[in-house]
């Protein structure tokens, strides 16, 4: 079975020109880096619009492109963003189009009706994750919305934005709650416990590290790291060598290795008491650089790297576990 585990669909926010924005701020390091934009200044209107960047803004992903850019992915993971209030706006998945039937304007505060609603469309091929915000209207309110989202609609894991929302991971008062309902649920909890190229986002609350409480005190819970924690990596591998129910996810951070340098890092996995049954394999689409068939073609093709490197491959049979199979057992589908 071919999984991408961390994907994502819809719009950011009811108004497109900061959507806009804020696609901008994300991607500005990205086209730097390659040189497309200067360093050493903020890029102008034209350079932006240059890049495809306009004040059109950026065509919305719904359940059809989605399913389109995912050729040969058996299933794909679509993940809820929470509400938010960001530079004085609410921000969170929403459905500018209105064409899920989801009623109503666009709404972060439903963004889990929209995750469900695109589920909905594919229940064969899509995955759907909620997401709550505990500092938002408080963890009570947050409890309630995570059953809602399981129970009444049908959402089959919970993806929390701790850096982003401002709250640590491990705070009792807020985020325990959660862990506690989602470990009554039986779902797995998604923790974007990375770094982020975002202003605002909080990097001390990044921390994979941060996750230690969860795996002490709630023993049965599934906890996946999201983009393995990038780019404290090692923090990150060794949560789950010390904490049975925990796993994590290859997106964002495979964007960033050579193939090389992936075969090298899934070859110290084992060596580190880490077993490649605890990495899933996700992209991170529809973000920059995060094509999910170049990127599972990197991971396809990984042992290609071994004989020029003087190592012996890794087991084909890990390598499709890491492609999907390693995914569905932790989620309980059948391979």
């Amino acid at each position: 079975m071919i999984i991408d585990a961390h994907s994502h669909v819809l719009s950011i926010a009811p108004d497109p020109a900061f959507t806009l924005a804020y696609g901008r701020e994300g991607s500005l390091c990205i086209y730097r880096s390659s040189g497309a934009l200067a360093s050493h200044r903020m890029p102008t209107e034209q350079e932006w619009e240059a890049l495809g960047s306009t004040e059109r803004g950026w065509p919305v992903i719904g359940p059809a492109e989605s399913l389109r850019d995912h050729p040969g992915f058996d299933k794909v993971v679509v993940l809820a963003i929470s509400p938010q209030y960001l530079d004085g706006r609410l921000i969170g998945t929403v459905d500018t189009s209105g064409s899920l039937g989801v009623a109503g304007p666009g709404d972060p505060e439903r963004c889990n009706d929209y995750i469900a609603a695109v589920v909905g469309t594919a229940p064969d091929r899509f995955i759907g994750f909620a997401s709550v915000n505990p500092a938002f209207r408080g963890p009570r309110v947050a409890v309630e919305e995570l059953e809602r989202a399981v129970v009444e609609l049908g959402l089959s894991g919970v993806k929390l934005y701790p850096m982003y929302q401002h709250w640590a991971p491990n705070d009792r008062d807020l985020a325990f709650p959660l862990y506690d309902k989602a470990q009554e649920l039986g779902i797995p909890v998604m923790i974007h416990q990375a770094g982020s190229t975002r202003i605002d986002a909080k990097l001390e609350l990044g921390r994979p590290a941060l996750l230690d409480d969860i795996g002490r005190h709630f023993r049965d819970l599934k906890v996946i790291i999201a983009h393995c924690g990038i780019p404290w990596q090692d923090e990150a591998l060794f949560l789950l060598t010390k904490h049975p129910n925990f796993y994590t996810e290859l997106s964002y951070l495979i964007a960033t290795l050579t193939r090389r340098d992936l075969f090298l890092f899934l070859y110290r996995c084992e060596p580190a008491f880490v077993p490649l049954a605890k990495v899933f394999f996700g992209s991170d689409y529809p973000g920059f650089l995060y094509d999910p068939v170049l990127l599972l073609d990197k991971l396809g093709t990984v042992n290609e790297e071994a004989t020029p490197l003087g190592l012996p491959p890794i087991n084909d049979e890990k390598i499709a576990g890491l492609m999907g199979d390693n995914f569905a057992a932790v989620i309980g589908l059948s391979s």
